[in-house]
């Protein structure tokens, strides 16, 4: 295996509330690995653009993506909401 360099930049702790079509709302935490690969026209610690570029990554993707969805057998929708940002090189971080 060739020695490829994968930095892992951010780490983007979320909440995902899923409302199914009954009215019941569950609410999934999760983290996500953002590397420096995915983000690079974005500043060092611009944390609000990070969160941005996030969230529409979110919206592109398949839930499955970045929870486990295997319980969920009914029509839903689903809102996210951002906790935290940490750079995983040098700690920095933001929570919103």
């Amino acid at each position: 295996m060739l020695g490829l360099k994968v930095n892992m930049k951010y780490l983007v702790n979320f909440q995902v509330e899923i409302n199914s079509e009954n009215n019941k709302k569950d609410k999934v935490r999760s983290t996500f690995t953002v590397l420096d690969a995915d983000i690079k026209k974005i500043p060092e610690n611009d944390f609000d653009m990070i969160k941005d570029w996030f969230i529409n990554y979110f919206n592109e993707n398949d839930l499955d993506k970045f929870i486990d969805v295997s319980k969920i057998n009914k029509e839903y929708t689903v809102n996210i909401k951002i906790g935290r940002i940490t750079n995983a090189i040098n700690g920095q971080y933001k929570t919103f």
